[in-house]
C-alpha cells in the first residue's frame, strides 16, 4: 500500500525531506507541499512536487501523512491542525516549545487516534550507534562519566530564524535536542537532576552555545556541549567507565579506541612523571601491560536513516510501535526544559518524569 506524505515548510530540512523521501522510501509518495513562503512554493514547484497555495488547499490533498518541517514555534500549532483533520504526523525536533504545549499536542494524538512522532534521524548516525554499543557490551564496566560534543565555527545565519528567540531559534531547541535524545537513549536509567550553561557569544537573541550536565540515578554524569564558535575541536564522544575509556573522534566512527584495563583498582605507583616544575607520581600512567585496546565495535548492519519512515509507516498499519514514542519525546522535553530552567536561574535543576 502506498502512502501520501505532505510537506509543510520547504526550507532546507524540509526540502531535505521531500527529495530524500522521493528517491529512498519506496512506500510512500510526496504528495504535496505547502509553505507561506511564495519563493519556497515556487522552489518546490521547480523541484517537481506538487504545491499548494493555502493550507486549506492542502489540507484537501489526498495525503495521509503530514511532516511538519517549520520554524519551531509553529511545530504545536501544525501538528494538532493535520491530526483533527485526519492526517498521521511526523513532526521535525524539537516537538514543540514545552512541556504544556508538548502535552496538548499528545493528547489530540490519543483522542484522533492518529500516530504523531518526531523526526529523532540522530539515533541513526554511526557514532551514536557505536557508542551505544560499547555502553550496552558493557566493554567499560560501570560509566561513571560521559560527554558528547559538536562544534562548528560559523553559528547561526543573522537573519534566519533559528537565530530568533520568537521562532524557537537556538542551539539548545536545534541540536541540543538532538544530543539530549541521544544520551536519554542510550542510558538504560532515569536522569535526576541537570545543570545548564547557554551563552550568546554572537547572538543577540538566542544560544549560540550550550553546555549541559545531566546526573542520572546511579551517579552518573553526562555531559554535552554544543558550540557554534569553536576552531579547535575535541573527540565526539569522551566515554569513562570503571574498567576501561572509550573515545570516538568523527561522525562515522572510523577514528576511535578503547583501552581496557587488565588490572583493576589502586596500586602503588611504580614511577612518576617529570613536569617543568615538579613531579608527580598520581599523574603517572599505567603500564601498557596492564592496558588492553580493542577497535570501536562496528554494527554487523550500518545504520540507516531508511529506518525511520519504514517504521512510521508499518506503526501506521499497526504492524509495528512506533520507535520515537510519545513517552521518549515527552521525557526529551521536561528534560531540555529542565536545562533552560538551570540556566535562566543559574542552579541545579532536579527532573520529575
Amino acid at each position: 500500500m502506498k502512502h501520501k506524505l505532505g510537506v509543510i515548510g520547504y526550507g532546507t530540512m524540509g526540502s531535505w525531506h521531500a527529495e530524500n523521501v522521493r528517491n529512498r522510501i519506496g512506500d510512500l509518495d510526496v504528495a504535496a507541499v505547502y509553505d507561506i513562503d511564495k519563493e519556497k512554493r515556487e522552489k518546490a514547484k521547480a523541484d517537481g512536487f506538487s504545491v499548494c497555495d493555502t493550507a486549506e488547499d492542502f489540507f484537501k490533498t489526498d495525503i495521509d501523512l503530514v511532516l511538519i518541517a517549520t520554524p519551531n514555534n509553529f511545530h504545536q500549532y501544525y501538528s494538532i491542525m493535520a491530526m483533527e483533520k485526519g492526517k498521521n504526523v511526523v513532526c521535525e525536533k524539537p516537538a514543540c516549545l514545552s512541556v504544556e504545549e508538548l502535552e496538548e499536542v499528545l493528547a489530540v494524538s490519543r483522542k484522533t487516534g492518529k500516530l504523531y512522532t518526531v523526526h529523532q534521524n540522530r539515533r541513526f548516525d554511526m557514532d551514536y550507534v557505536i557508542a551505544k554499543k560499547i555502553i550496552s557490551e558493557g566493554k567499560l564496566g560501570k560509566l561513571f562519566m560521559m560527554e558528547s560534543r559538536l562544534y562548528s565555527n560559523r553559528g547561526f545565519s543573522k537573519g534566519g530564524w533559528k537565530a530568533k528567540y520568537e521562532t524557537g531559534g537556538g542551539l539548545l531547541y536545534d541540536w541540543g535536542i538532538h544530543m539530549l535524545d541521544q544520551i536519554l537513549e542510550m542510558i538504560p536509567e532515569n536522569p535526576i537532576s541537570v545543570y545548564a550553561d547557554l551563552h550568546k557569544v554572537y547572538m543577540q537573541e538566542v544560544d549560540d552555545v550550550c553546555s549541559v550536565t545531566i546526573t542520572f540515578e546511579s551517579g552518573l554524569t553526562a555531559r554535552f556541549l554544543c558550540d557554534l564558535w569553536c576552531h579547535i575541536k575535541e573527540a565526539r564522544w569522551h566515554i569513562q567507565g570503571d574498567k576501561g575509556t572509550a573515545v570516538i573522534y568523527d561522525w562515522f566512527g572510523q577514528q576511535g579506541k578503547i583501552f581496557q584495563t587488565t588490572d583493576v583498582g589502586v596500586e602503588e605507583s611504580v614511577g612518576c612523571i617529570y613536569t617543568h616544575n615538579g613531579l608527580s607520581t598520581s599523574m603517572y600512567s599505567r603500564p601498557i601491560q596492564e592496558l588492553n585496546e580493542l577497535p570501536l565495535p562496528l554494527p554487523e548492519n550500518p545504520p540507516r536513516w531508511e529506518e525511520f519512515y519504514e517504521n512510521v509507516i508499518d506503526a501506521i498499519e499497526g504492524k509495528a510501535k512506533q520507535i520515537v514514542t510519545h513517552e521518549q519525546i515527552l521525557k526529551d522535553m521536561k528534560v531540555l526544559m529542565a536545562a533552560f530552567e538551570s540556566a535562566n536561574n543559574q542552579k541545579l535543576v532536579k527532573i520529575s518524569l
